[in-house]
């Protein structure tokens, strides 16, 4: 294990030489889509590898039941609140007591709370995107009958990128959060600024190896998730 250490990581016997780690870019926006209805899917409309913008639609779902269900329960309503204001009038006229208001009011109350949650599942049956990205995958097919917590779609974030390194445990004698560094990153070539955010909170006991998230310095520019290169830090004066 010592030898594969020493082939990754540059040894701390000169100070002054730069240290040197890998890097990977990462994303905080990943997320599987899952479904909350029991419903037929209707469409994906954005295929693997395809980009899409904060609000686009990702799935529908066939919901005609649900509009039948919501139409009825708007009619119950109606017809709740109708009888609310006959018996207000009836009670003006004292012809019924408080308590036949009193019974007309929870019967609106309860059927207009009928009516929202169906709103509620009407609002389900399209998922849109939480922020800009890409599909990674398809994780269910269209007209397949989804459930509750089936999985549909795996999709990742195009921004809040960071950066993971894997260090030696032993940097942590120098290495804190705020520290500034470069990122040579080989799929693009370019140099990016970054600076130490976070330190895992635990250290693997087999390779002696702690996990440190870094911040991006500026503007991304064409960085994707899963791009990697290696990040330089400069010894202290």
């Amino acid at each position: 294990m010592l030898a594969v250490s020493a082939l990754l990581f540059p040894v701390l016997a000169d100070a002054q030489e730069p240290l040197q780690a890998r890097v990977l870019v990462t994303t905080q926006d990943r997320a599987v889509l899952a479904g909350e209805l029991a419903a037929r899917i209707d469409k994906m409309t954005v295929r693997p590898g395809q980009k899409f913008k904060q609000g686009d639609l990702l799935i529908s779902f066939d919901c005609a039941a649900y509009k039948a269900q919501r139409a009825t329960a708007a009619a119950d309503y109606r017809q709740a609140d109708a009888q609310l204001k006959s018996q207000q009038r009836l009670f003006e006229l004292r012809s019924v007591g408080e308590l036949d208001v009193v019974m007309a009011q929870a019967a609106k109350e309860r059927t207009l709370a009928q009516l929202q949650l169906h709103d509620v599942y009407l609002d389900r049956c399209k998922i849109t995107a939480p922020y800009d990205g890409a599909v990674v995958q398809w994780l269910s097919q269209p007209y397949q009958i989804a459930n509750p917590a089936d999985e549909l779609m795996e999709i990742i974030g195009s921004g809040n990128l960071e950066l993971e390194l894997i260090v030696p445990s032993s940097w942590l004698s120098w290495l804190s959060a705020g520290q500034s560094f470069q990122a040579r990153i080989e799929e693009t070539g370019s140099v990016i600024a970054a600076t130490t955010e976070r330190i895992g909170a635990d250290i693997d006991p087999v390779s002696q190896t702690v996990k440190v998230f870094a911040a991006i310095n500026g503007d991304a520019g064409k960085l994707l998730p899963g791009m990697s290169g290696v990040a330089v830090f400069e010894p202290e004066s």
